[in-house]
């Protein structure tokens, strides 16, 4: 068995030595299996760890690599052999489960489990989750949003004709609004991006109402891949005004059509990618002096979503504005108090 250095990523858990060692236990099934040309020899097996390997978001992937991982140090201590943990019987999760107990949130327990193997539950797995759960640490509250007030405190703090500036808080504004993950519009380095992955100037659609609202096409998004999607861009009053803020960005960048929505020229006058890193750590350092604590990409769009619901917007539209899968987005709304005032309070009977 490997050692415990040795830190796999998600396709890499599915080999020839796991096959075999399950196919093994019945060497007339192994026999049977091999004549009928079912097993999968080294192409057929490198093709299924790279499509494992692309099953999700980059950091998803990373996210389940380490779940497996911190299975397969937990079964290495106890001398678990691979033959006999993949696949994991309900004794061997539950010991598993039970060995984070007081260390973690029985969530991350039920996530990692949902990771390390392909289970049907069992009411002694059930019941030694709840007990993880229950005896584990308080959760974390959520991160706190983005406000629109936050975004004004930008507005007021930044220089509009300064290019890096502009960038940052046009990209502030959309984010805002259009209810955008970071990663589906900035680059995590400054120096090249990806193609196909982030929007360029040319995925701004022309105007489609008078008051200049119009489409911005994401060429990539967590949920649709490389498939894409259409997000549209409204004209709000404000200083947080996406509308306003990208015009003013992408004329004190002189951005041709080429060119990453939301680069900005540098000091020396060449065009560089706005990455996360630097556009948080810009808007964190304002923030910061007016008492805000520090904030993460997903603080806009969850934010977006409450002021779109505050705003009295049916959450149907929000949802579809925002390209919610399913009714997943209510576990991100905030100010619950208000939302339910606008639609609970006063009711006619």
């Amino acid at each position: 068995m490997a050692g415990v250095d040795g830190r796999r990523g998600v396709g890499e858990w599915f080999d020839e030595p796991a096959l075999e060692g399950d196919l093994g236990r019945d060497r007339e099934v192994r026999s049977v299996v091999i004549k009928r040309g079912v097993f999968l020899f080294a192409e057929a097996t490198s093709r299924l760890k790279c499509a494992l390997s692309h099953a999700g978001a980059k950091n998803t992937v990373a996210k389940y690599s380490g779940s497996l991982n911190e299975f397969h140090v937990f079964c290495d201590h106890k001398g678990v052999t691979l033959a006999q943990w993949l696949p994991a019987n309900k004794f061997l999760l539950c010991a598993f489960a039970a060995s984070k107990l007081s260390e973690i949130a029985g969530g991350t327990v039920r996530g990692a489990i949902s990771v390390d193997t392909e289970w049907k539950g069992g009411l002694c797995l059930c019941y030694t989750l709840k007990g993880v759960e229950n005896i584990g640490p308080a959760k974390l509250d959520n991160q706190p949003p983005v406000t629109a007030q936050m975004v004004d405190v930008l507005s007021k703090e930044l220089d509009h004709n300064d290019p890096k500036d502009s960038a940052v808080f046009a990209t502030a504004c959309c984010s805002l609004w259009g209810q955008l993950c970071l990663g589906e519009i900035l680059s995590d380095t400054q120096s090249k991006y990806t193609t196909g992955h982030i929007p360029l100037a040319s995925d701004l659609k022309p105007p489609s109402t008078p008051a200049g609202s119009h489409v911005r096409h994401l060429p990539w998004t967590k949920t649709s891949r490389s498939r894409g999607k259409d997000a549209m861009l409204w004209r709000q009053s404000g200083p947080s005004d996406p509308i306003g803020a990208v015009e003013n960005h992408i004329t004190v960048n002189t951005l041709p059509a080429h060119a990453p929505l939301f680069s900005h020229r540098n000091a020396k006058g060449a065009s560089v990618c706005l990455t996360r890193k630097k556009f948080l750590k810009h808007c964190n350092e304002i923030w910061r002096r007016h008492g805000f604590p520090a904030f993460t990409d997903h603080s806009f769009r969850i934010r977006g979503t409450t002021e779109l619901l505050l705003a009295g917007v049916n959450p149907d539209i929000v949802q579809a504005m925002g390209r919610w899968l399913l009714d997943s987005f209510k576990v991100y709304w905030r100010r619950l108090d208000l939302l339910a005032l606008l639609h609970a309070e006063y009711i006619d009977v």
